[in-house]
């Protein structure tokens, strides 16, 4: 064998061996950041929401609430509900538990939904899990060491992490509902247990987007070493650790500042791949549960993932602080019957046989949102329909068309969802959905060119 060939020879193998690596360290990153990518997106989250700065602020394990419905200028979060209004705060309890205190609120749909610092849902107070009357939680970390026993009768709710974001709803049965539903937000209550815990905690630093994430590059992967230091996974996941960390990715590591060559490389690339794979997987993420005959989709998984870490980044990128099923279906479709893109330039139809209304024990609503996942602007400023809506026309036979156009329909706006100029999504909410729903056994009806 000639000297040259030989060169070449080696060549080849080293060409080999480098793409190897760098394939292998692209791989690697890009499954760090698709896990990764819910801890960093809430903790951009917490940090807009308590800082004191922030229009939508309040402190560290306090409650914001917020009397009145969601408009289209509110923007902080995707696919805000116009159905309820909302009581959002941000607990730490690393430095001690806390007290959620609720009151007798008659009846009336409610609900406190607690996620974990990866967004995953782990507990619920509310009127379908512990009914209407007054009641106190203690909500602790997983490090707490305490005795449940100095609160006879206050249930214990430990969190799998430190950070968890409480997010609460409550029913509004319109404007003239407001007021009513605002006093019973105003007896909602948290008190860290600490007397030492109890004055105003600001967060400081940065806030970044929670909504342009992909922008960091590299530095995703700092703020995820930083995510991870203070909220540990689970320890089955260790084995995941071991493996990002053999590309400097974990607790306390800063790729950003430290990965050089090949490794630096995939880092970067990985991260504007992610980031388009979201993206363009969110238009699918109805999954095998979505009633594909009909245009929509919906996933009955979502709140609690387990190992399936896709769903849950397409979710907190679409959908951040979606309900799990028990608690609510969202049923969404950009596509018309025919399979063809919802736009303004069309008028739409969509039918409820009489016996086909939505199956729910609480209620139900369809909103439009635009191509960002937003509400939007409307002459009647009306941004949902559903059953509680006034002057809801049934047919005589009590069946319901509801019509989602960008114009005022000639018979008026009774059964009116307006729609913008051009494309939009639509999203069917199911509160307290019935079995058939859980089970898949109904059938959404497809939306239809007028």
């Amino acid at each position: 064998m000639s000297a040259n060939t030989i060169q070449k020879a080696n060549m080849s193998n080293d060409t080999a061996k480098f793409a190897e690596r760098a394939t292998d360290a692209f791989t690697i990153a890009v499954e760090a950041f698709v896990w990764g990518y819910p801890l960093v997106l809430m903790e951009r989250t917490k940090q807009l929401f308590t800082q004191r700065s922030s229009r939508v602020g309040s402190p560290v394990n306090q409650f914001r609430h917020r009397a009145k419905l969601a408009t289209p200028r509110d923007r902080e979060i995707v696919k805000p509900n116009n159905d309820t209004l909302y009581s959002t705060a941000w607990l730490d309890l690393s430095q001690g538990p806390v007290i959620l205190e609720v009151p007798e609120v008659d009846g009336r749909y409610y609900s406190f939904q607690f996620l974990d610092a990866y967004t995953n849902t782990w507990a619920y107070v509310g009127s379908r899990t512990t009914g209407t009357k007054a009641g106190r939680h203690l909500v602790v970390g997983p490090g707490w060491s305490g005795q449940a026993s100095d609160r006879p009768g206050v249930p214990v709710l430990t969190a799998p992490t430190d950070t968890v974001w409480l997010l609460g709803r409550t029913i509004v049965d319109g404007e003239d509902d407001l007021g009513a539903a605002s006093d019973v937000m105003a007896q909602y209550g948290l008190t860290p247990v600490g007397e030492s815990d109890r004055a105003q905690r600001w967060s400081t630093g940065p806030a970044h987007s929670p909504h342009d994430i992909g922008a960091a590059g590299i530095a995703f992967f700092d703020e995820l070493g930083a995510a991870l230091a203070l909220n540990p996974p689970p320890t089955s996941e260790s084995g995941l650790l071991e493996r990002f960390a053999s590309v400097g990715i974990g607790p306390h590591h800063r790729p950003g500042q430290n990965s050089t060559g090949v490794t630096r490389l995939a880092l970067e690339q990985a991260v504007h791949f992610g980031d388009r794979l979201l993206e363009c997987r969110e238009s699918r993420r109805g999954g095998e549960d979505g009633d594909k005959g009909s245009g929509w989709s919906y996933d009955l998984d979502i709140g609690t993932y387990g190992q399936n870490y896709l769903l849950r980044a397409i979710i907190a990128r679409h959908g951040l602080g979606a309900l799990t099923a028990e608690e609510a279906v969202y049923a969404s479709t950009r596509l018309d019957a025919d399979g063809i893109r919802l736009t303004g330039d069309n008028t739409y139809r969509l039918h409820f046989d009489a016996d086909r209304l939505p199956p729910v024990d609480a209620f139900w609503s369809l909103t439009v949102y635009d191509e960002e996942n937003f509400l939007v602007e409307n002459d009647i400023n009306r941004y949902a329909l559903g059953d509680r809506t006034p002057g809801l026309a049934y047919g005589s036979d009590g069946s319901l068309d509801i019509l989602v156009q960008h114009t005022e329909p000639a018979d008026g706006p009774s059964n009116w969802l307006p729609a913008p100029a051009g494309r939009f999504e639509l999203t069917l909410r199911f509160y307290e959905p019935r079995q058939e729903m859980l089970e898949g056994t109904y059938a959404l009806p497809p939306i239809r060119r007028c």
